[in-house]
């Protein structure tokens, strides 16, 4: 009967405080075991790649700033291992330009103790190289904007130095027509010759231009000019009289200011021959004869273009 009562108030007698230490130390044997757990666990590897520094040979491949590494170990080492920052990076030497492929494995990573490498995802990375070389492109110049109202821009541009060297894979330089140069704003100028340093536009990637990194690029603005053509204008013959000329007229093409060409009537265009100024020439040792020469038209401000530029004549 005494046992009986004993093994009663043992299991009664504060029964709240002996669950609690059960639940207790339930709790922590799990906590404990659950520690010595084995895991595996992904995490990313940066890579640092060592590349050639002025060689003859460009790296292609573009590698990846980072690599995954599959680690397997108690959850302990795991933790840790993720609290301290993970594996370390990866060094890859590519300075002697001669490696056709890069290997991972474990031998590459400092794994804390516990923690085995189970899977490195890519395990191999093919390289390909290019052989560099250096070449001399042109240098293109552009305009942008417009010029005050009545001017223009009078031709292209000209470019100093007009060439610039390249240098870079060969697939890339090989295949560059020009290096590009900021553009030329224009706008608001008036007649006259403007240079100006203008900037030449970064290269591609892989590329680089040796040499300065700018050029001078000169602009001419001019007066905006109207064309006006006149055609079959009788030509006149001064120095003798009743002169025939072959052909009898010409087409005249005038150039100028707008307000100059407009105002313009056909009867102001005369194109003449003078042969008062055909050199070797004596009208008066040679009352009657032939002769190839000059058509002229005077137009003080404008400029002509006469076809034919000379006519025969004969007297």
């Amino acid at each position: 009967m005494g046992l009986s009562r004993f093994l009663k108030r043992a299991i009664t007698e504060n029964i709240g405080l002996k669950a609690f230490s059960l639940a207790f130390a339930v709790g922590l044997f799990a906590y404990i075991h659950s520690k010595e757990e084995i895991q595996q666990r992904t995490v990313p590897v940066s890579v640092i790649v060592l590349s050639p520094q002025g060689s003859e040979r460009e790296l292609m491949t573009q590698m990846p700033p980072s690599i995954h590494v599959t680690v397997r170990g108690t959850a302990r080492a795991i933790d840790t291992l993720v609290k301290s920052g993970g594996l370390a990076p990866v060094e890859i030497d590519l300075r002697d330009g001669q490696r056709d492929s890069v290997v991972f494995d474990e031998s590459m990573f400092n794994t804390p103790p516990n923690v085995d490498i189970t899977i490195i995802d890519p395990p191999r990375i093919k390289l390909e190289w290019q052989r560099v070389i250096e070449r001399q492109i042109p240098l293109q110049a552009s305009i942008t904007g417009q010029p005050a109202k009545g001017y223009v821009v009078k031709g292209v541009p000209k470019v100093e130095p007009s060439k610039i060297g390249v240098r870079g894979p060969v697939s890339l330089v090989e295949t560059m027509q020009f290096a590009r140069l900021a553009a030329f704003d224009v706008t608001g100028l008036t007649e006259g010759v403007f240079p100006r340093r203008v900037a030449i536009d970064p290269p591609p990637n892989r590329v680089s231009y040796t040499g300065p990194q700018s050029a001078t690029v000169t602009v001419t603005i001019v007066r905006r000019m109207s064309e006006q053509k006149f055609d079959q204008r009788p030509v006149e013959v001064i120095g003798v009289t009743n002169a025939v000329t072959s052909p009898r007229t010409v087409d005249v093409t005038v150039v100028g200011p707008p307000e100059v060409v407009r105002a313009l009537r056909a009867d102001q265009v005369i194109p003449r021959v003078d042969l008062t100024k055909v050199k070797g020439l004596n009208l008066k040792e040679t009352p009657h004869g032939t002769t190839r020469a000059p058509v002229e038209v005077d137009l003080g401000k404008a400029e002509v273009e006469i076809q034919p530029p000379i006519v025969s004549v004969r007297w």
